[in-house]
């Protein structure tokens, strides 16, 4: 029996190596790093190697979010995967891989998040990693 998971794909009018950029360099994840729709709010920071740690702490006016994790797999620009834990994981330590795959001035990016304990949690993730693909996009179109 496979555990619930999170799946999203979007593409993005960006360079893999743009958006590669966005998901590992603190001072750009704090632009679009959030599950809230509306302004993002973002402190981020992160020890950029395998085994290295990060940390988010993510908010908005009704709400927080605090998460850190550990890289596993760092293979710029395609591929990134770290593990994702917090209060929202019920403290379960889960998976997340980014998958980019250039076309050109686009990129196709695939984000699953794995090991997620509950379906209610799968859902929850879902909308949240939503909101989180759509503040990238906008921040892409933006020209960050």
């Amino acid at each position: 029996m496979t555990a619930p998971a999170v799946q999203l794909r979007r593409r993005v009018s960006s360079t893999a190596e743009q958006i590669f950029d966005l998901w590992t360099q603190p001072e750009l994840m704090v632009r679009w790093m959030s599950p809230f729709s509306g302004a993002v709010d973002c402190k981020a920071s992160c020890d950029l190697r395998p085994g290295g740690a990060f940390s988010l702490f993510m908010s908005s006016q009704d709400a927080s979010r605090e998460v850190s994790g550990t890289y596993v797999l760092i293979d710029r620009p395609r591929k990134l995967v770290f593990t994702w834990v917090g209060p929202l994981t019920n403290n379960v330590t889960t998976l997340v891989t980014v998958e980019l795959d250039p076309r050109g001035d686009e990129t196709d990016l695939v984000l699953t998040h794995e090991r997620l304990p509950t379906q209610a949690i799968v859902e929850g993730h879902t909308r949240g990693w939503g909101n989180i693909l759509d503040h990238l996009a906008d921040t892409v179109s933006n020209g960050f």
